[in-house]
């Protein structure tokens, strides 16, 4: 299999906002809906909140009714590929996570957008959305989707323990497994863990190998290398060399920082743990900000900031870079009016709006918007990871959701004491290249 992304980089650099079209009246751009209901089905994310919040101002347009229904991570997949297997409609419009791309494109589940955005390019403004947020929504040549919740990974980190501690911002794995250690079990800080990451068995440790691997210095397969034009071209995994352990022994030495239970944690306990003022620092999606961000939830509201992603001596942050896309299901019977819900929820004006609601700023024009910086300051280190960002940091062909899977097994393994890192990984090499040969997308 060869793939080829519209465009895929390492950095974007903006010496300002792109230029933007004038705002679309859409009380003349759509029409009546009345009687139409939209389903639509999505991450129970914090962004849903937001979501919610912004499509009754479409209802107010057209008549129509939305309905948004939210689901776990692996049920909202299993559910969204189980109805396309069986050419389901009743649901409209998948928002999906991007690394799913391969996957639900073969399996003929989307309705290219191609056509219906070029239709349209200034209204949408496509050059607007952050090139790894493009990517996202990207496959072979052809935009599939529209980039809705994009995620880029930071570190967070508590600004009033670190002024009282006098340490400066880890930017390393060492710095950080420093610090990490500093706080831990420190009787001036009763109460505080240095440090949790995503190590549950499956697909959180699965992700949490991919979201750091380019920032270890290393690379998950053969031909994925930054600025690379085709990060598919060879698949040949080289998951078990030495930089790959090593970071899987990194992962395990983070565990003696973290709270009881740490290496089970997933992505609610870490950012849970972080709001109930329990945890230093922890790396997580920015999307997830939001909970340590609210004082109704949070016992550190107006008391953390974010940095960059820490990086291994010698390399260089890439910052890790995900979340999620709307598309349109190619067996909706109600394409044109999802595809005007589509293109209101992602255009310029209206995503703003839903970005001061809370989510994730998936546009440059949103990330550089002052009013949307100063109710949300770590916008302004998003706009930093997206300039070092690379999006192809986890993989997006057709085994991805079984091939995440697979490793998070075995890497929890060796962060839980039943393998060595160096066993964990080299079982985890050899699983996924009998798996990609399997299927036809590594020669034997």
């Amino acid at each position: 299999m060869r793939t080829t992304l519209l465009k895929a980089s390492t950095a974007l650099v903006l010496c300002s906002s792109p230029v933007l079209a004038q705002n679309t009246n859409w009380d003349e751009e759509l029409g009546d809906l009345a009687g139409t209901t939209l389903a639509i089905s999505t991450i129970t994310d914090p962004f849903i909140d937001s979501m919610q919040r912004t499509a009754p101002n479409f209802e107010q347009l057209t008549g129509a009714s939305v309905q948004i229904e939210g689901f776990g991570y692996d049920a909202l997949h299993d559910r969204q590929l189980l109805g396309c297997s069986q050419q389901d409609g009743s649901t409209d419009i998948l928002v999906m996570d991007g690394i799913w791309m391969g996957e639900f494109v073969e399996a003929g589940c989307l309705e290219p957008l191609e056509d219906r955005i070029a239709q349209n390019e200034e209204q949408i403004a496509w050059s607007d959305f952050t090139d790894t947020g493009a990517a996202q929504a990207s496959w072979e040549g052809q935009r599939y989707c529209m980039p809705i919740g994009i995620y880029y990974g930071l570190l967070f980190y508590r600004t009033d323990l670190f002024e009282q501690a006098g340490l400066k911002v880890p930017e390393t794995f060492d710095e950080l497994k420093q610090a990490a250690d500093f706080f831990t079990d420190n009787p001036d800080f009763p109460g505080v863990y240095g440090y949790a990451m995503n190590n549950q068995r499956g697909a959180a440790a699965g992700q949490q190998y991919f979201e750091w691997i380019f920032s270890a210095g290393g690379s998950p397969w053969a031909s994925n290398t930054l600025g690379a034009e085709d990060p598919y071209a060879d698949l040949t995994p080289t998951m078990n060399d030495k930089t790959s352990v090593d970071l899987v022994q990194f992962f395990k030495d983070m565990t003696a920082y973290g709270p009881p239970g740490v290496e089970s944690y997933a992505w609610d306990e870490r950012a849970t743990g972080f709001a109930n003022g329990s945890l230093a620092m922890i790396n997580d999606w920015s999307v997830r900000a939001q909970i340590a961000n609210d004082p109704s939830t949070s016992q550190i509201a107006g008391k953390f900031a974010a940095a960059l992603m820490p990086h291994a001596e010698g390399a260089q942050t890439v910052s890790p870079v995900g979340g999620w896309v709307m598309c349109l299901n190619a067996h909706s019977e109600q394409k044109d009016a999802a595809w005007d819900f589509i293109r209101w929820f992602a255009s310029p004006e209206v995503h703003r709006q839903y970005v001061l609601e809370g989510g994730p700023p998936s546009r440059v024009s949103a990330m550089q918007d002052k009013e949307v910086q100063a109710k949300y300051p770590w916008t302004v280190q998003l706009d930093q990871a997206r300039q070092n960002a690379w999006g192809d940091v986890r993989p997006r062909h057709a085994l991805t959701f079984q091939m995440i899977d697979v490793i998070g097994t075995e890497v929890n393994r060796a962060i839980i004491g039943e393998v060595s890192p160096q066993e964990a990984m080299d079982s985890a090499n050899e699983q996924v290249t009998q798996m990609l040969r399997q299927n036809g997308l590594l020669a034997n």
